[in-house]
């Protein structure tokens, strides 16, 4: 029977880094981007919602002075202000893979290899760019005050989510086919049968982002080899991510276009985090759940490899005593 590796990672020590690196990863998309958006869109209703100038109705009608009549793209600052934040948080994660020490790469990586959470959010980071910057770069021949704008710059969230699940889909369906690398995918090496997305996550974010470095990568793919029920537990985690990730990237999809405007920015970038929460705790549950089922599964091998070693040597001892009682004093 093949042990357990131990994880040399515990989220006991690290309640303190993970609550700040969630209160980073929270407050620019929630806090930031909506008081922003709601405190220029209503705060600063003469303003002209993208090019950044007064509309004529409306500065007639409240007679605005020119000295207030200054450029001040209201859609725009908050997307900006996100991009920055963004920009920052691949800065720092790219700084630490391309270190000369390879602490933080994948297994046996180039310098400049990356890891596949990166590749990810470098792909992520495109398409939601391609989204704003299409939805900003559109006027407003239609006349509706911006109002399509406002409905496609609060997809960004739901978009991640269905990104994020067909990457899972794929790799599930690579995994459950047996279908082998044909080149070096993070720390797996070419003919390895791929994994589940969740594998890869988990695998470049405590590493990196949570500090687990190249000694945490390494004690993640042995239990991976050894363990059946963590392999199982790994699957399940991305059948479930997966599958709620799209429910919920369809139902806020949905959401975005039916509720009225004023709310759809707010329910946009905020209401997805509420379902994730939910999923977080799920997964807590569930993984501790998994891994005593896997300790009990292994003490009851150990008892069972015990016994048949008992047995053994007691059938062994009864094949010597007839002999041994024959032998004359």
């Amino acid at each position: 029977m093949t042990m357990k590796t131990k994880l040399p990672y515990t989220l006991h020590t690290r309640y303190r880094s993970i609550a700040t690196a969630w209160t980073i990863i929270t407050i620019p998309p929630i806090f930031i981007n909506l008081s922003l958006f709601y405190g220029l869109w209503y705060g600063r209703p003469a303003m002209d919602r993208i090019a950044g100038i007064f509309s004529p109705m409306v500065q007639k009608k409240s007679q605005i002075s020119s000295h207030d009549n200054q450029p001040f793209p209201v859609l725009t600052i908050p997307t900006a202000v996100l991009g920055i934040f963004t920009a920052i948080s691949i800065i720092e994660r790219v700084y630490k893979l391309v270190q000369v020490s390879p602490e933080y790469r994948p297994i046996n990586s180039p310098r400049y290899g990356l890891d596949i959470f990166q590749w990810g959010y470098f792909a992520a980071v495109i398409l939601i760019s391609v989204l704003i910057s299409s939805a900003l770069a559109r006027g407003d021949g239609d006349g509706d005050d911006h109002e399509l704008q406002t409905r496609l710059l609060s997809l960004p969230t739901s978009i991640l989510m269905f990104f994020l699940a067909s990457l899972t889909l794929i790799s599930l369906v690579l995994n459950g086919f047996g279908m082998k690398l044909p080149f070096r995918f993070g720390s797996s090496v070419a003919g390895t049968i791929v994994n589940p997305a969740v594998f890869y996550i988990v695998e470049d974010v405590v590493a990196v982002d949570g500090s687990g470095r190249l000694e945490y990568r390494k004690a993640w793919n042995l239990r991976y080899e050894n363990s059946l029920v963590f392999r199982k537990l790994i699957w399940m985690m991305s059948v479930v991510w997966m599958s709620a990730f799209y429910i919920f990237a369809g139902i806020f999809t949905a959401l975005v276009f039916l509720l009225p405007r004023v709310a759809v920015y707010g329910v946009g970038w905020a209401g997805p985090f509420i379902p994730a929460g939910f999923l977080a705790v799920w997964t807590t549950f569930y993984v501790r759940s998994a891994l005593k089922r896997e300790e009990e599964e292994e003490a009851e091998n150990r008892t069972s490899d015990s016994s048949n070693s008992h047995a053994g040597e007691s059938l062994q001892s009864d094949e010597r005593a007839p002999l041994l009682s024959s032998v004359s004093p």
